[in-house]
């Protein structure tokens, strides 16, 4: 029979070692939480940093003709003209291009996929980035073709006496590769915009219509599952009374912003849409743009002097960034939690925090500036150059 003496001195020796082993987890803890402060504060200072300067990494001289136009496409610099397209890296290296012969190209890009339609023509052409192209003719002139991150892409078509809106698959084995098809007639309105909800499930469209001598707006809301099946793919709709809606974007496959003369609104739930919240303005709007977390817009202030006001909200209405800034500008995009605006001669990135990172004159008259692959990097195309930067601060 153990005796309790022998008994206690191993409880004794027991509650040593969990005693210690609590000891060390705790301590263990503590050093992750306050390496992981530190870590937190690091990242902070380093993306809060701010530049007046850069560098030129690469640079490649342009030769085409004036008409030609760049944007951003996977890090990479996609060029678009009458002619065709094609995607080059920052070395000038050609990753993919295609052949058209278009009047009056316009584009749209969502993930890896292209669309390239020709306004007032009957041709759009969907690029994967891994092909030559699927070409699709339409019946009537196109006015606008927005794409979908799995390629399916919406049509607005101009009829003599009304519109369409057509939805195809260009990769469906169908010969005509019609989804599906929206008639619309005078009743309606005059439809004047619209966008396609990444996962191509949903298409929302901008109607101009006249009431009792009355301009307005309405948008429709259209589904494209088993939900709108019964209602000509119809879920929904919204009148703006005395406002011009100048703009639709789907920020994800949840939410979609209308843009209107006086401010914009957010909608949700598109198997029965409804408005998430709403924000109206008194003064001027200057420039609206959005991403799929945020929506900003730049307002124009009074006074002798030019200056504006810059409010960014996410897409639950809360309001993120509200500040006042004096550069002019003339395109404005946001990308992740930066905030990119260029003029003719200036090149500015706010942080969504407000901070203003980088600002500095330019060579050159600048026609894009947006993000490139790897960190601080940035293209900047200009008359004569495509640029690849990083930023620099100035001693």
């Amino acid at each position: 029979m153990d005796s309790f003496v022998g008994r206690s001195q191993d409880v004794f020796a027991m509650k040593e070692r969990r005693h210690k082993r609590t000891m060390f987890i705790m301590i263990t803890i503590a050093c992750v939480i306050v390496a992981a402060g530190i870590f937190a504060l690091l990242v902070n200072a380093f993306i809060n940093i701010r530049y007046k300067g850069y560098e030129s990494v690469s640079k490649i001289k342009l030769s085409e003709s004036s008409s030609s136009k760049y944007v951003s496409y996977q890090n990479n610099i996609l060029k678009y003209s009458r002619d065709g397209v094609s995607v080059t890296d920052d070395d000038g290296n050609e990753l993919w291009n295609g052949s058209y012969n278009m009047t009056s190209p316009a584009i749209d890009i969502a993930d890896k996929y292209v669309v390239i339609a020709d306004i007032g023509g009957k041709e759009f052409i969907v690029y994967n980035g891994q092909d030559s192209g699927t070409a699709i003719t339409t019946d009537y002139p196109i006015v606008q073709a927005s794409i979908a991150e799995n390629g399916v892409t919406a049509v607005l078509l101009e009829e003599t006496a009304s519109n369409d809106i057509d939805i195809y698959n260009p990769y469906d084995v169908s010969s005509d590769r019609l989804l599906a098809e929206i008639p619309t007639n005078v009743d309606e309105g005059y439809p004047v915009c619209i966008d396609i909800s990444p996962d191509g499930a949903n298409v929302a469209v901008s109607y101009v219509c006249v009431a009792d001598a009355d301009i307005q707006s309405r948008v429709a809301f259209y589904n494209f599952s088993d939900v709108g099946k019964n209602t000509n793919f119809l879920v929904g709709a919204k009148n703006y009374d005395n406002e011009m809606i100048s703009e639709v974007r789907y920020l994800n496959d949840n939410d979609v912003c209308i843009f209107g003369d006086s401010g914009f609104s957010v909608w949700t739930n598109f198997k029965k849409p409804e408005m998430r919240f709403r924000k109206k303005y008194n003064e001027e709007i200057k420039s609206a743009f959005c991403s799929d977390k945020y929506v900003g817009m730049i307002l124009e202030k009074g006074g002798k002097n030019i200056s504006y006001n810059m409010k960014v909200y996410k897409t639950s209405g809360k309001k993120v960034l509200d500040i006042d800034f004096n550069d002019e500008y003339n395109d404005v995009q946001i990308i992740g939690n930066e905030i990119m605006m260029n003029s003719i001669s200036q090149c500015t990135i706010y942080r969504i925090n407000g901070v203003r990172r980088f600002s500095s004159i330019i060579d050159g008259r600048v026609l894009k500036f947006f993000q490139a692959d790897g960190i601080n990097r940035y293209y900047i195309v200009t008359d004569n150059f495509i640029e690849k930067i990083k930023l620099k601060r100035k001693k």
